[in-house]
């Protein structure tokens, strides 16, 4: 059998694979995602595909009629046509939680940058204007607030949002939180009061948002939501770019109606340096380094790997996203073994 592999994966996992696969690992993760004939050209005649980033289009699907296990290394399959998939008999494992404490991580350290103006000081420095302007200048123009007392306001309360609250309880801040799937005794749990979104965005000196990308949550912070906020509030995005209206956000960023943003995802990425909310002073802009952690990696492989083992001794992979599929595929593996 052979094992197609175009993502990060650990030396661990290249092992555990190559007992029952020869291996078939390509280089142009780093590059860029292949086109669909180039991925299908690469991946026809293998029995299993993981995948980090690619797109496994119906094209590619109806392509690789030897393709039985696809392991997609992310929390949301979004990479995938899940329905031709379940079509074929592909299961399509994903690995939920591989970078939930990498984000989280990532999310507190942008709530210190925002509050302490972190990154406006490095800018300031660079730019010589400690020097030319003086300490007291820059003391006084850099003055940022302490993080006790404050309330922040996480939106989306899975489990990345509880991971935050988690980190900031040693902080003492007020937490309050929105998500219409948790009910506020659940949140009260956590050490979070539930309110609703815009009492969470206009209470709230930090606001966090993590959601996923769905109908939905698509363009869910609007113009309204961020007139409701504070003038001295940070909104931070670590989750996905469209949950915000882009265009709203970017009024909002240039007319100042908030302190400023921390946005690590973007509508289409990659940004140049003359995107329109990477030249604004009171932005910061990260690129999409909310999961980029050599953890993620150890991770996402033990996740993977665990559900391939699963599939492979004839058991439900706790995160088979597409079920339906396990009857079908299960028959092509028998044949094959």
């Amino acid at each position: 059998m052979k094992a197609f592999i175009a993502a990060r994966i650990s030396e661990q996992g290249l092992m555990e694979l190559a007992q029952d696969f020869e291996v078939i690992k390509s280089d142009h993760f780093e590059k860029g995602n292949l086109e669909p004939r180039l991925l299908a050209e690469k991946m026809r005649g293998c029995q299993l595909a993981v995948i980090e980033n690619d797109n496994v289009t119906a094209e590619v699907l109806v392509a690789c009629p030897e393709l039985i296990v696809i392991i997609d290394f992310r929390g949301t399959v979004t990479n995938v046509d899940l329905t031709c998939a379940t079509r074929l008999g592909v299961a399509v494992i994903n690995t939920p939680g591989r970078n939930a404490d990498a984000v989280a991580d990532f999310t507190v350290g942008m709530m210190i940058n925002c509050a302490r103006q972190v990154i406006r000081g490095i800018d300031t420095l660079r730019a010589n204007q400690w020097l030319e302007k003086g300490a007291r200048w820059t003391y006084v123009n850099h003055q940022g607030y302490d993080l006790p007392g404050k309330t922040v306001g996480l939106v989306g309360l899975g489990a990345i949002g509880r991971l935050v609250a988690k980190r900031l309880s040693g902080f003492e801040v007020n937490l309050v939180g929105y998500d219409p799937f948790v009910k506020p005794e659940e949140a009260e749990q956590f050490g979070v009061k539930w309110l609703p979104l815009d009492e969470v965005m206009a209470c709230a000196d930090l606001v966090s948002l993590h959601v996923p990308l769905t109908d939905a949550t698509r363009g869910m912070i609007g113009a309204a939501q961020l007139r409701c906020m504070k003038p001295e509030a940070y909104l931070i995005n670590t989750s996905r770019a469209d949950v915000i209206e882009v265009q709203a956000l970017l009024q909002c960023m240039q007319e100042s109606w908030i302190a400023g943003a921390a946005l690590d995802v973007f509508s289409e990425e990659p940004i140049g340096s003359d995107h329109p909310l990477t030249v604004l002073p009171n932005v910061i802009c990260t690129p999409h380094l909310g999961g980029a952690t050599r953890d993620v990696v150890a991770n996402h492989t033990r996740i993977g790997m665990l559900g391939l083992r699963a599939f492979m001794q004839g058991e439900t992979p706790a995160h088979c996203v597409n079920p339906q599929s396990l009857e079908l595929a299960r028959t092509k593996w028998r044949f094959i073994n």
